[in-house]
């Protein structure tokens, strides 16, 4: 689970440093990032609602997947 931690460190890092350039930002490329990481078996909560923080940044809320952050 190492790994999906450091995957969602790298999407948080790339989110915030894009959020502030809106034009840079290829939505549905970070939306599909974060959606894959929120399919990954076992996840635990606290890197659950990380992601779905992450979408909230994207202007997407997590219950528009079915994910509800626990």
């Amino acid at each position: 689970m190492n790994m999906v931690k450091t995957e969602i460190g790298n999407l948080e890092k790339a989110l915030n440093a894009l959020v502030h350039r809106p034009r840079l930002i290829r939505r549905e490329y970070w939306i599909s990032q974060i959606e894959c990481l929120l399919g990954s078996p076992g996840l635990a909560p606290q890197d659950r609602q990380r992601l779905c923080a992450l979408l909230d940044l994207l202007g997407t809320p997590a219950e528009e997947f079915g994910v509800l952050a626990q």
